[in-house]
């Protein structure tokens, strides 16, 4: 079956799927430009045979949240704060109650920016866009929604639509230097 007919199977979003093509999934893995995409197959596939565990996939969607954090005025670092208690709960350091704690205070940084920001102000928007970033990064167990929040951070702080895909392809290059997929066909049974 190809890459493309099992990317359709999994209800892959649209976009990857017309950029897929007739790719095999290594020559996907190796092209990809976006680290959403690429984030959001390793959830997939996690802790399937050869594929890396949900611990490991949270470290990398940390990286790239971290990416966005230099959107973030100066003196706020609740953000940081809850991209450092997600890798610390990953890694077994804290507890799951210290993770949402941290949570809830860059929600918090997001919904204080907000306030504060004006609709044309740019370096605002993108500020809570970055301070949105790590909060959804800790809140939620869905990694590529924090790569796309960052990559979105980096386009907004700069006004420049083509920063998106910079920034995108930037996680991408970073996540292949972490994981290689398995060769062949992905194994879509829940059995493996």
């Amino acid at each position: 079956m190809s890459f493309k007919r099992q990317l359709i199977e999994m209800n892959a979003c649209y976009d990857a799927q017309i950029w897929v093509n007739d790719r095999t999934l290594e020559q996907a893995w190796n092209d990809c430009y976006r680290g959403d995409w690429m984030l959001w197959l390793l959830e997939e596939m996690k802790e399937k045979y050869g594929w890396p565990d949900k611990k490991e996939i949270m470290l990398l969607g940390c990286w790239c949240s971290r990416r966005a954090l230099k959107y973030i005025q100066e003196r706020e670092i609740r953000p940081l704060k809850a991209i450092e208690a997600k890798e610390a709960w990953a890694k077994g350091e804290i507890t799951r109650e210290e993770m949402d704690a941290a949570c809830a205070a860059a929600w918090d940084a997001s919904w204080a920016a907000v306030k504060t920001a004006t609709c044309a102000a740019v370096a605002c928007t993108a500020t809570c866009a970055a301070a949105c970033t790590a909060a959804c990064t800790a809140a939620w167990n869905v990694e590529w929604i924090a790569a796309r929040a960052a990559a979105r951070a980096a386009a907004r702080a700069t006004g420049c639509d083509a920063m998106y895909n910079k920034e995108s392809s930037i996680q991408a290059d970073y996540i292949r230097t972490q994981f290689t997929p398995p060769k062949g066909d992905l194994c879509l049974s829940n059995n493996n």
